[in-house]
């Protein structure tokens, strides 16, 4: 035993040199100050947000179910559109710069609007973009169907990039106190918090834990932006099947306010993705006397995906929707409305933080981890 906590203390100081080859820790970066400036304003900001969307409640004098969702998703939204245009200038340049993402912004939503338009409103998806974004008037033209696509475009980007900047900041800032809890070896609340949050086994005896961070920074993670891309899609389609096939729901609401409320709260899932998938990015995991060491990812991500019970749960809804006689072509409409919804929604949100975030975030958790232990 006394050889291997030998073993153990020669290994760190040799991981921490390894990682200063990485990272400078006394290096004072752009993403260092957008942290200070989110973790500042944060907390204001979610109140006001808060205060907001009860004001939009009052105002549209709607105090059914529908209508509270509807308030707290708009009115968060709305916040979050005018902190992600605070984070765009605040934030550092991406993996692939501006001079290439602008056109691709600007092309691919006039090629949507095309689509769109020369298919129709058979599927309803073109009459509730003219309805809802389009901010000029309800005429079912291309010009109507334009406005309303690069409003739906402007606001999951300025959003992706505000609920992107809150994770990283936060995760930036106090994420090394999560890994030196579990280093510590008496039993506080902060350490049981991290224990559940990670699902480690009571029969480890946590020796030390350790980073092994990819270190490719200088291209673009296509397979990080699929994998988070793919996460939040299915996150999506499997937290709004709770609304689209719940027979109550399907009673209470209409076709238009199941996938608006539904689009406006998959704004906000990146938080069930991100966190776990950084974790594993860096590389952390625990060293003890078993023979093989834990990564903190794979209980993370056990731990954020615990309470949805996919197939079963939506099975048992469609069923039960099926046999209360609900109306299946109006559940598979707003299915394949919400499905291209959600779509943009990971690609875009995906993007963000794989082009403009992650170097920052892995390095800025690498560099918090290293000051504290040299504390």
């Amino acid at each position: 035993m006394d050889e291997a906590s030998g073993e153990v203390k020669q290994k760190a100081p040799r991981r921490a040199t390894y990682l200063r080859t990485i990272i400078n820790p006394d290096e004072e970066t752009k993403h260092d100050k957008l942290d200070k400036f989110i973790v500042k304003v944060c907390p204001p900001f979610a109140a006001t947000c808060t205060i907001f969307a009860l004001f939009l409640i009052f105002y549209m004098r709607d105090y059914s179910f529908t209508g509270a969702v509807f308030g707290v998703c708009l009115g968060f939204a709305l916040g979050f559109i005018i902190l992600g245009v605070v984070c765009v200038i605040l934030s550092d340049r991406g993996v692939i710069t501006r001079k290439y993402v602008v056109p691709v912004v600007i092309i691919v939503p006039m090629l949507i609007a095309v689509v769109l338009y020369y298919a129709g409103t058979n599927t309803g998806v073109s009459d509730f973009i003219v309805k809802y974004f389009d901010v000029f008037g309800k005429n079912m033209d291309m010009i109507s169907l334009l406005v309303g696509v690069y409003s739906i475009a402007l606001m999951v980007l300025l959003v992706a990039y505000a609920v992107v900047s809150v994770i990283v900041s936060y995760f930036r800032s106090y994420f090394y106190r999560v890994l030196r809890s579990l280093e510590n070896p008496l039993e506080t609340k902060r350490s049981r918090i991290t224990n559940w949050l990670f699902q480690i086994p009571d029969i480890i005896d946590v020796r030390s834990v350790e980073l092994e961070p990819d270190t490719e920074d200088n291209r673009f993670n296509l397979e990080l932006f699929v994998n988070i891309a793919f996460s939040l899609f299915l996150l999506g389609i499997v937290i709004c099947s709770y609304l689209f096939i719940n027979p109550l729901f399907l009673e209470i609401m209409s076709f238009e306010e199941m996938l608006l409320i539904g689009m406006l709260m998959s704004l906000f899932i990146s938080p069930l993705v991100i966190p776990w998938s950084i974790v594993k990015s860096v590389g952390a995991k625990i060293t003890s006397d078993a023979p093989r060491d834990f990564y903190l990812w794979k209980g993370m991500r056990g731990r954020l995906y615990q309470g949805f019970f996919t197939i079963t749960f939506f099975m048992m809804l469609l069923t039960l929707s099926v046999y209360l006689g609900m109306d299946f072509s109006r559940i598979l409409m707003t299915y394949l409305g919400y499905v291209s919804f959600i779509g943009v929604i990971s690609i875009v949100t995906s993007f963000v933080y794989v082009n403009t975030y992650y170097k920052g975030f892995k390095n800025g958790i690498i560099k918090s981890y290293l000051r504290s232990k040299e504390q």
